[in-house]
């Protein structure tokens, strides 16, 4: 039975139509990664598959951005332990002692340029999972725009942003640099959910990560 052809119909075989000719026009450049290697030499397919994520705006070739977290990406790209601890400076005296654990827990930094950080030291309940953007400076040398929203006992206080910089050594294994951590006061009403006009608290310290990996 034939489907009359409604404008949305009309849309829908659009998008299919180009969704298709957008495959064709990736497939010598931007390849996906699923496909089994006897499978590809089986279709005498030389062309390698990589990665790649999709972000919209610009021509296709800048739509189409290549990742990896297999390490041939930057020094930083992967999965890491962290840890934060507490160190004033000369122009920051730290409301604790220096030495403080802050924070430790795990840090997914991704090809993309964003950042996912689990807390091991904030109860789930109130909220533990933050994210963040980073930029590489130099060959070894990134900084990090990250933030938190923190809930104290199921209510909202306001956005945490932490701005660090960091190296990571030369056996790629281990990263190491300073953070600086403002705490925020806010509300969780429209328009003010993330207000940086009145600082709680300021906190200035070192931040090392070890690098996990598969063995």
């Amino acid at each position: 039975m034939d489907i009359i052809a409604t404008p949305f119909v009309r849309r829908v075989r659009l998008l299919v139509q180009v969704a298709g000719l957008a495959a064709l026009a990736v497939a010598g450049t931007a390849r996906a990664g699923c496909a089994d290697a006897q499978w590809t030499a089986a279709r005498g397919d030389s062309v390698a598959r990589v990665p790649a994520v999709y972000h919209p705006g610009g021509t296709l070739a800048d739509s189409i951005l290549r990742v990896s977290d297999s390490g041939d990406g930057a020094a930083i790209v992967g999965l890491w332990k962290f840890e934060m601890i507490s160190k004033s400076t000369a122009t920051h005296t730290n409301p604790m002692p220096d030495g403080t654990l802050i924070d430790f827990g795990t840090a997914a930094w991704h090809a993309d340029g964003t950042e996912l950080q689990t807390s091991g030291i904030r109860n789930p309940a109130d909220g533990d999972v933050c994210q963040g953007v980073w930029q590489q400076v130099n060959g070894s040398t990134f900084v990090l725009n990250h933030y938190a929203l923190a809930w104290t006992n199921g209510t909202y206080t306001g956005p945490v942003n932490i701005r660090a910089r960091v190296t990571v050594d030369p056996t790629g294994q281990h990263f190491s640099g300073q953070f600086v951590t403002v705490v925020y006061l806010a509300s969780a009403t429209a328009g003010h959910e993330f207000d940086e006009g009145t600082v709680l608290a300021t906190i200035t310290g070192t931040f090392t990560g070890s690098r996990v990996t598969i063995r």
